[in-house]
């Protein structure tokens, strides 16, 4: 759980970075990898600082929780697969 949680909020803070720092744009790549980003429209024209920190933080922590949920799903069939093969 800790390394999917990781990874969800990795994504998100790398996805800002690279747009502020390169200008980059967000693109279909950032709607696959951070799936909450597109909730970002709601920003369009707010002028509060508060407000749009506080919608970026609930965003990451919408994609952390969505990661993890993937991590519980796979991970059975990941150790299924292991334990077949007989790693694990």
């Amino acid at each position: 759980m800790f390394w999917w949680g990781s990874i969800g909020l990795l994504v998100p803070v790398a996805r800002i970075l690279r747009w502020k720092l390169l200008g980059s744009t967000f693109g279909q790549i950032e709607l696959i990898l951070w799936p909450s980003s597109i909730l970002l429209i709601g920003l369009e024209g707010q002028r509060s600082a508060f407000i749009i920190i506080l919608w970026y933080a609930i965003l990451i922590v919408a994609n952390i929780v969505f990661y993890c949920v993937i991590g519980l799903l796979t991970w059975p069939l990941l150790r299924l697969a292991l334990r077949r093969r007989g790693l694990i």
